[in-house]
């Protein structure tokens, strides 16, 4: 049972685990962070990429992580795909991490349903004996898959995400999603409307559930597909300004070089003083 503290009990107590799993405020233990953006903006390889880095401890867009196990629970492409992809990158990478482990469930796993929730408790308990570590990252690839109903219902959305905060806490779980944007809406004057974190698809209790949000762009569309603009368009525990990146990702070996950072007010950042360049992790 919870008692309740003081001002200096409460100043005195010292959580379990402190450091963040990346940096700046991105991603602290037991937090949410989503990434969403348009099809086809290389959501896939980034979250795999993220895996990778997480579960190194390296670079990951330019910050610092702290090695962490994670499961990448992957539902929406075939294991084969997947799998063709992984070792692609792995490849290029020259790296085999042995606190990373992947999911492609056989069957259509909804953690809005009993039954999923206790499908994925399973590989959560799993995924724990193969490590000594306190802590596990799952990212969820992606999102809308994860649902039987309705992913603009506030109450289908709130019904998975009260599931998922009790496996939270149960097992110190730290979240990250991918998902994508919801269809372009115009004003009167058929001019974009553009709404930042809400531009993500489904209900507004997303945006209020999540800590950290990346919003990926697409950049050259039409002439090569290969540029996104990354932005930080919810930071719920960060304490500083973070930069936007403009990304170039390879399809030789499906790594991302960062091009560009800069401020909102487009002051461009030295990204070679700032350990920015994806390549010196």
């Amino acid at each position: 049972m919870n008692n309740i503290d003081s001002l200096q009990q409460l100043i005195a107590w010292q959580p379990p685990i402190t450091d963040p799993i990346i940096s700046d405020g991105i991603l602290e233990p037991e937090t949410r962070m989503l990434i969403f953006g348009p099809a086809k903006s290389w959501k896939y390889m980034l979250a795999l990429h993220t895996a990778f880095t997480i579960a190194e401890g390296g670079k990951w867009l330019g910050f610092n992580t702290k090695p962490v196990p994670i499961l990448k629970y992957q539902v929406e492409l075939p294991k084969a795909i997947d799998r063709k992809r992984v070792i692609k990158y792995a490849r290029a990478r020259g790296s085999y991490p042995t606190n990373v482990y992947f999911k492609t469930p056989m069957d259509r796993v909804k953690l809005d349903t009993r039954w999923g929730m206790m499908s994925l408790e399973k590989d959560i308990q799993e995924a724990r004996k193969r490590t000594d570590s306190e802590q596990l990252v799952i990212l969820f690839d992606p999102l809308y898959k994860l649902l039987t109903g309705n992913i603009s219902d506030s109450t289908d959305v709130n019904n998975l995400q009260e599931n998922l905060d009790e496996l939270k806490q149960k097992y110190q779980l730290t979240y990250i999603f991918i998902h994508h944007s919801r269809l372009t809406k115009t004003g009167e004057k058929g001019e974009f409307v553009d709404l930042g974190a809400e531009e993500m698809m489904g209900s507004s209790y997303w945006n209020n559930w999540f800590d950290t949000v990346l919003r990926i762009k697409m950049i050259n569309k039409d002439s090569g597909a290969d540029r996104v603009e990354m932005q930080f368009v919810l930071t719920r525990n960060v304490e500083r300004l973070l930069p936007s990146l403009e990304v170039h990702w390879s399809r030789a070996d499906l790594h991302p070089t960062i091009i560009k950072a800069y401020m909102s007010d487009e002051t461009i950042m030295d990204i070679s003083s700032r350990g920015l360049i994806e390549g010196s992790e």
